[in-house]
């Protein structure tokens, strides 16, 4: 499964939300490798054979911006969602949503 297969099974405005994410996500982390995981439903961001480090969930009605280990990032405004286990992330209902310089920041933590 590609990324157009996976992103365009949903209904807009969700493919255009990750189409943006993505393109977040490779100009933070440019070496970035990705992989469908169709089982998951997601497009999944590693880098150098490491764990996942991120990844775009398309919902039914909006994206997420999933981070495997968002835990240990630091959120000092309480924008990361989901409290079980390490895992959180960030969810976009429309593109408006999307603030470059805070998806930039979360991503930089990545990489840092």
């Amino acid at each position: 499964m590609t990324p157009e297969e996976l992103f365009y099974s949903f209904p807009e405005p969700v493919p255009d939300l990750c189409w943006r994410l993505r393109d977040l996500v490779l100009e933070v982390i440019g070496d970035a490798e990705e992989r469908v995981r169709p089982g998951w439903r997601r497009l999944a961001f590693t880098r150098g054979g490491s764990a996942v480090l991120c990844a775009i969930a398309p919902q039914r009605d909006h994206a997420r911006l999933l981070f495997e280990r968002g835990a240990e990032l630091s959120d000092p405004d309480a924008r990361l969602q989901g409290a079980a286990g390490q895992g959180r992330y960030l969810r976009f209902d429309s593109e408006a949503e999307i603030d470059d310089d805070v998806v930039r920041a979360f991503l930089t933590q990545l990489v840092g």
